[in-house]
């Protein structure tokens, strides 16, 4: 009878402790800004304030954003969009822990957040016009355009694909991201490095929910996850992307010239 050998556990690699960092990192930021959230919706539930009143400040309150893209100051901007997204995540919070939701409230919430992407838009086209000239403007102004379209196709793509099948969220650029990156450009006064990310992928993101769409719609199970990005968010790849995207808006200026 042979003797049954001991098998200890292997000690993690580099590549998997990397990603336990990962996802603690993001775990541990997504609990401090719930916890902030919450905290603020709960003082507005005791104020008195009425959920829908909290969504219709959003669109209000980004259109402040008009005043410093007007003057080209573009980190007073990024302040002013971070100020405005925490009434955008706090309608939601407030609908829930005072259990209030609605379907009005939640048909509300859809159509502010349309405004408010694309009053951000609105405020960088002004920017575009007013403080980039020559031949660089033309190209900005192509890839404003591009980033509107997609901004535009992307939620539409899910809410037409959802018609038919149960969901449609693969894809990396969706609104949350979309809003960080362009605050992190404005704060880093590089919004030309912002039109380029958003303007690749915000139409990716439409492509692959297309191809998600038809072959949901085929019954066929897509492979794999990278292609149709369909990693949650508070995963490694996630939070890798995010990080490498982070960085490229803080120093993409060295490689790309501001206009």
């Amino acid at each position: 009878m042979g003797v049954k050998e001991n098998i200890l556990p292997q000690p993690p690699g580099l590549r998997e402790i990397l990603r336990l960092i990962a996802i603690a990192l993001s775990k541990a930021v997504a609990g401090i800004f719930g916890f902030a959230r919450d905290s603020i919706a709960r003082g507005i539930i005791r104020v008195g304030i009425p959920v829908n009143a909290v969504t219709l400040t959003g669109p209000v309150a980004v259109s402040v954003v008009f005043m410093p893209m007007f003057h080209g100051t573009q980190w007073l901007a990024g302040l002013v969009l971070i100020a405005a997204g925490a009434f955008d995540m706090l309608d939601g919070a407030v609908a829930r822990i005072s259990r209030r939701s609605t379907a009005f409230g939640g048909f509300l919430d859809s159509v502010t957040d349309r405004y408010t992407d694309y009053l951000m838009l609105l405020g960088i086209l002004m920017y575009l016009l007013r403080h980039v000239h020559g031949p660089t403007r033309t190209l900005y102004l192509v890839l404003w355009g591009f980033t509107t379209v997609g901004t535009a196709t992307t939620s539409y793509i899910r809410a037409r694909a959802e018609n038919v099948i149960p969901e449609c969220k693969v894809g990396f650029m969706e609104r949350a991201e979309r809003t960080v990156t362009i605050i992190i450009g404005l704060l880093a006064g590089n919004v030309h490095i912002t039109l380029w990310i958003l303007a690749v992928f915000t139409n990716l993101i439409s492509v692959q929910r297309m191809f998600y769409a038809r072959m949901a719609m085929d019954g066929r199970e897509p492979k794999g996850n990278f292609w149709l990005w369909r990693y949650p968010r508070l995963t490694a790849p996630h939070f890798t992307l995010c990080a490498t995207l982070i960085l490229f808006l803080i120093v993409g200026h060295l490689f790309i010239a501001r206009p």
